[in-house]
């Protein structure tokens, strides 16, 4: 069972909403807390790369765990997976369908990243794990889809931080990489 059985997001957009509304009242004034990258170099390429293709892909998704606590500076060493809570909503787009397995595919390529899925953990809906390249440099990424009620993109993202932070806190830490 999922650890997200039973919990459905419902891909709204009110916090990006209101983010907005108070950039609008101040100025570039936020309330997202922000931090910058402690780390550097190769290990932070492919996430950031992850976290552009994502976005231009139109997908709610937050990269959390163990993996954000490194680049952030809380955790001292390299976790070697990036897991990524994704908002699960049946997408007909043909490069979502092939990230998703949906269309099962064991290897593909999006823009400068490499893909190889691994069968072994995979439950369909659930858990997608993946061995992720770029040139040298090649790291084990999962993706955990949250049921989503309705189609949503990047401005449900920080709603979807907040159901997984008040829904699921202990799966993930309050650590997480958006765009």
């Amino acid at each position: 069972m999922a650890p997200h059985a039973g919990k459905c997001f419902h891909g709204l957009t009110t916090l990006i909403g209101i983010h907005d509304s108070v950039q609008t009242i101040t100025g570039y004034v936020t309330w997202v807390s922000e931090f910058s990258p402690v780390v550097k170099g190769p290990e932070i390429y492919v996430d950031e790369v992850l976290l552009w293709l994502f976005y231009h892909l139109g997908l709610c998704y937050k990269i959390v765990g163990q993996f954000a606590m490194y680049i952030g500076g809380k955790d001292t060493s390299h976790p070697n997976l990036i897991t990524i809570y994704r908002a699960y909503h049946r997408q007909t787009l043909p490069e979502i369908a092939v990230l998703l397995q949906i269309t099962h595919t064991p290897a593909f390529s999006i823009e400068s990243l490499d893909f190889v899925f691994v069968p072994y953990y995979y439950r369909h809906g659930e858990n997608i794990y993946y061995t992720v390249r770029h040139g040298d440099i090649s790291i084990a990424v999962r993706m955990v889809c949250v049921d989503c009620v309705l189609p949503c993109g990047p401005r449900s993202i920080l709603n979807l931080v907040h159901f997984m932070w008040s829904t699921f806190a202990y799966y993930c830490g309050n650590y997480a990489i958006v765009v």
